[in-house]
């Protein structure tokens, strides 16, 4: 078999790694190599409930999800000893991917020369489980061979692509992985011809790898149909975690290609839901808002955990009053909000929709109902967020339309309350007020989030924040020196420099200071560029 050059691929590397390599986060490869996975279990299940499990299990006295789990972490220990990749990543994705941890891969230490060479032994052995997808191919005209091929190099190449770290020991080791697995890879089955080494360094090279759905289409599409014995289900081995074992007496065709995207999308609004949920707890400051966000999201998932059970519900409002000055972050905690709702199956698009009086109520008769319904209308599957909603009911005189704003507003809430979240947001007192202008609101807002002032520490850390996402550095000095203004700034002065908002236009400044100080400087170094300096800060918060 002729293999492409380690060259030539590592030409290739450096040609395209500032384009698609970096769009992959760690996040994202897990989701990756994890759905791979659940498509590898799918294909052990179909395995063992039409009996080709069965000779196996009495010799080795172990599941063939067992099996699938020693396999796939002794492959993936394998990469990392050829690539010399044994960092606490690495070893977190070798651990978590499959469903246990069937080698006892140390997770806080270097792995014995045991289970190194267990490893090794596993990998060069003949791949039971790839035999006997290659017989039940030959029996039933199928193609499982290529699509548990297929979904393991996504995996190997997942993990190869954590911390953007991609090099090429990678093609070379999966090009002698391919080698040991050709022979069982019969190119004379169905549709095999689409797995050689020019697919495999497309692959590699073209930094797109994910479940390939041609092959899996392909492969579930049985010239005759595939007969299902009754054998036991394997109640030791959970295949996803929190649901129930493999589907039993699931057919290849039953297996379809829209089947294991739904199981796919399930597995990713739960990274997804992860992901939000990190990023809303690594905000700075805000404790107790986390905290009531948090408590509201468990109680979401029991609630869907009752459903399930069919047992009785009582109504929930999602609806949200936040309250707080300016800069607190209550936009932000909003747009997650929304993002969250629809990871947890109660808005359909998660979207955030910004509004205020100004977007709601018209001069003239008749148009204000009109405007809030287009508004509303655009927020449906979603969060309207409406700022400084106080402002509705503080119009003077008849001719003011923010009462039928708000009678326009009740009434589509309740209209689509299985798809909509409101959340009102303002200054506490104000807000007091408002909800007790319209009975309506009062019995739909019942969940309140007070979002309090920044302290100095949090505006510093705010700052730092701004900073590394550009790659600047703030000397000790030069924080030191915005601590100092803060905390000398008068209440009245502090009142109204705006939280959040305020340091953001404190770094605005100290990036033009800087600027202004670069030019002068004749050929500035990288670090030079990177460091933000006390003369920057000068001036910068007034």
């Amino acid at each position: 078999m002729q293999v492409c050059s380690i060259k030539s691929y590592q030409n290739l590397i450096n040609t395209t790694r500032g384009e698609n390599m970096h769009s992959y986060t760690n996040s994202r490869l897990y989701t990756i190599a994890k759905n791979n996975y659940i498509l590898l279990t799918k294909y052990c299940g179909l395995l063992s409930n039409e009996g080709y499990w069965d000779n196996p299990e009495s010799v080795l006295q172990k599941s063939i999800y067992e099996m699938l789990d020693i396999y796939v972490q002794s492959v993936l220990i394998n990469l990392s000893v050829y690539c010399n990749k044994t960092d606490d990543e690495i070893k977190n994705f070798i651990i978590s991917i499959p469903n246990t941890n069937a080698i006892m891969y140390p997770a806080d230490e270097e792995p014995t020369t045991e289970i190194l060479n267990h490893a090794k032994k596993i990998m060069n052995a003949p791949p039971i489980i790839l035999q006997l997808c290659g017989l039940r191919d030959s029996q039933k005209n199928t193609n499982l061979t290529v699509v548990f091929f297929d979904a393991m190099l996504n995996i190997l190449l997942a993990m190869s692509y954590l911390n953007n770290s991609k090099d090429m020991y990678v093609m070379k080791y999966i090009q002698e992985y391919y080698k040991k697995i050709s022979a069982f890879l019969d190119t004379k089955a169905k549709n095999n011809s689409k797995i050689d080494d020019k697919y495999i360094f497309r692959k590699i090279c073209d930094d797109q790898f994910n479940i390939n759905f041609e092959l899996l289409e392909s492969s579930t599409q049985s010239s005759s149909k595939s007969s299902i014995q009754d054998h036991k289900q394997e109640d030791s081995h959970s295949h996803i975690e929190g649901k129930t074992n493999h589907k039993d007496n699931m057919s290849l065709q039953e297996m379809s290609k829209e089947e294991v995207k739904n199981d796919i999308q399930e597995t990713e609004q739960e990274d997804n839901l992860d992901s939000l949920l990190t990023e809303l707890n690594e905000l700075v400051g805000l404790s107790n808002v986390k905290e009531e966000i948090n408590s509201l999201i468990n109680l979401i998932k029991v609630r869907k955990l009752r459903e399930t059970y069919n047992m009785p519900q009582m109504d929930m409002s999602f609806h949200m009053v936040f309250t707080g000055n300016p800069g607190t972050g209550k936009t932000t905690v909003a747009r997650l909000i929304a993002k969250i709702y629809k990871e947890l199956g109660l808005l359909s698009d998660g979207n955030l929709v910004e509004t205020d009086r100004a977007g709601l109520v018209a001069g003239y008769v008749g148009q204000t109902a009109l405007k809030v319904k287009e508004v509303v209308e655009k927020a449906i599957g979603g969060v309207l967020f409406i700022d400084e909603a106080y402002s509705l009911t503080n119009g003077v005189g008849s001719n003011d339309f923010g009462s039928e704003a708000i009678d326009t507003l009740v009434k589509m809430m309740e209209d689509n309350r299985d798809n909509l979240v409101v959340i009102v947001a303002g200054y506490k007192k104000e807000m007091e007020n408002f909800l007790k202008s319209n009975t309506g609101l009062i019995s739909r807002f019942n969940k309140f989030l007070e979002f309090s002032d920044y302290t100095t520490e949090d505006l510093i850390d705010i700052l730092n924040t701004m900073a590394k996402r550009t790659d600047l550095k703030i000397s000790e000095d030069a924080t030191l020196e915005v601590k100092d203004k803060l905390n000398t700034m008068p209440k009245s002065k502090l009142k109204i420099f705006g939280n959040a908002r305020g340091i953001r236009n404190v770094f605005e400044k100290i990036i033009v200071n800087q600027a202004n100080r670069l030019v002068t400087i004749d050929a500035p170094t990288k670090d030079e560029l990177t460091q933000i300096i006390k003369d920057d800060v000068i001036g910068a918060v007034n």
